[in-house]
């Protein structure tokens, strides 16, 4: 059963904190947990942290820099700070992954908002416009941690931030 240090997406995947940093320069070690088939982030960029996905079991794709590559069990991937990212399980099975945010910048916060966010959009369908919307505020309350990578997602992010706003949608954390 999952404790208070773990966040649990709709989908079923887990994202467990191991290590919490001791001051601002340090790091955040998780443990992620994808399902098969699990959500997927945007494209995206870490403005001043460095990410690495170092995989303890199973296999994933890391898109970076628009260039999708396979990763598998003992192989790890540095994703430096402003390089475009995301991550995707489309193999059987679920995959195990250590991840670390370096220097942190209250990720944890963040992680914990995201998966409240997940279960409130599950019941309205996690890729509707709805959920696109609620995800852009989200990203613009923690701009300092994340932005949309590519120029489409940069143009669209604020615009569907502003029609949250507008229609007053429901954003945790």
């Amino acid at each position: 059963m999952a404790g208070p240090d773990t966040f649990t997406l709709y989908d079923g995947s887990e994202m467990t904190v191991l290590e919490r940093p001791g001051g601002p320069e340090d790091s955040l070690v998780m443990r992620f947990r994808l399902r098969e088939g699990c959500g997927a982030p945007p494209p995206h960029t870490h403005p001043t942290a460095t990410e690495i996905f170092a995989v303890e079991e199973g296999d994933f794709e890391m898109q970076l820099d628009g260039e999708w590559r396979a990763v598998a069990a003992g192989e790890a991937v540095e994703v430096e700070p402003g390089q475009v990212h995301t991550f995707r399980n489309e193999t059987p099975g679920e995959v195990v992954i250590r991840n670390t945010h370096d220097p942190h910048h209250d990720f944890e916060p963040y992680i914990r908002a995201v998966a409240a966010l997940s279960h409130d959009i599950e019941s309205v369908s996690p890729n509707s416009l709805s959920a696109a919307a609620r995800m852009a505020v989200l990203w613009q309350r923690h701009s300092d941690l994340i932005q949309p990578g590519p120029l489409p997602l940069k143009l669209a992010f604020p615009v569907l931030a502003g029609g949250a706003k507008l229609l007053r949608l429901d954003i945790p954390g």
